[in-house]
């Protein structure tokens, strides 16, 4: 009887320890699931939304975890409508489309590189034209321009609403630190490069590449075959504009044309090609 007993004592004592090594167990769990979903939720993409880069109102928006594009596009839409000035008439958008750009706000050491690389080359440049003053003027005015140009890594996405509304299936995730620019109408065109002068053209919708470049002085002597066009999205373009070789291309309102620089040193002969992909990255 005795035995019988400690027997079922012991057991009861297993049972006990077994209870609480589950509760233990349990416990633990719970507590790793509560800092994995403190962890989840912290992991924010905060978006910046702006109209242009020096505008001097900023909205910010943010989403738990990594959204889709057409979430970042159509929630940044809304805030800057609903913070327009004035509605155009016919439900016609304030948002230029043509040139919206999504950009991580934490610039790529690529663009650095890139942007570093294209600085000094253009001040070596300028030192190896110095005794030609229209050379020199030329690099300095293009130098000029980039100085006061502003650079974010341009995130290379749709961002046309009535994309998404379509139901597209192109619609990847983004997150970390993004500015997202949906800027108005512009009504010009740039010529920038080998020109004696850079020249801030007015758009005109019947207007080629060479119809820009004919307005800008430039300071190729030996004629212009083609030109690199930087349109407002980002996309680069080669625009043939000699007459034996033209095929017209549109241009969008806020484009940029580079005329490439003749005669470069051979050290320097990689910026023809730089310039371009720098201006990629340029927030309207």
């Amino acid at each position: 009887m005795k035995s019988l007993f400690f027997f079922i004592k012991a057991r009861l004592l297993n049972t006990r320890r077994a209870l609480l090594n589950m509760t233990v167990l349990f416990a633990a769990s719970v507590f790793c699931l509560t800092l994995s979903g403190q962890a989840i939720a912290a992991e924010q993409t905060k978006v910046t939304v702006t109209t242009s880069a020096d505008a001097k109102r900023m909205y910010h928006i943010a989403f738990n975890g990594a959204p889709r594009v057409s979430q970042v596009v159509s929630q940044g839409a809304a805030v800057i409508r609903a913070n327009a000035n004035n509605i155009l008439a016919h439900n016609t958008d304030t948002v230029y489309w043509q040139g919206a750009g999504l950009f991580d706000a934490a610039n790529t050491p690529e663009l650095d590189a890139l942007k570093k690389a294209v600085i000094d080359n253009l001040n070596t440049l300028q030192e190896a034209w110095q005794d030609d003053a229209e050379k020199h003027a030329s690099v300095t005015a293009l130098s000029t321009f980039l100085a006061e140009a502003h650079f974010q890594s341009r995130i290379q996405v749709p961002l046309d609403e009535d994309f998404y509304l379509s139901g597209t299936k192109v619609n990847p995730l983004v997150q970390g630190d993004l500015m997202l620019v949906l800027p108005t109408r512009p009504n010009n065109v740039w010529v920038i490069g080998a020109v004696t002068e850079t020249t801030d053209a007015d758009f005109h919708p019947d207007y080629v590449a060479d119809d820009y470049v004919d307005i800008a002085e430039t300071l190729n002597t030996f004629g212009i075959s083609d030109v690199t066009v930087i349109q407002p999205d980002g996309e680069l373009e080669i625009h043939q504009t000699a007459y034996w070789n033209q095929i017209p291309k549109n241009l969008a309102p806020g484009a940029m044309i580079f005329v490439p620089f003749q005669g470069l040193p051979s050290a320097l002969s990689s910026l023809n090609r730089d310039i371009p992909r720098l201006l990629q990255h340029r927030v309207m």
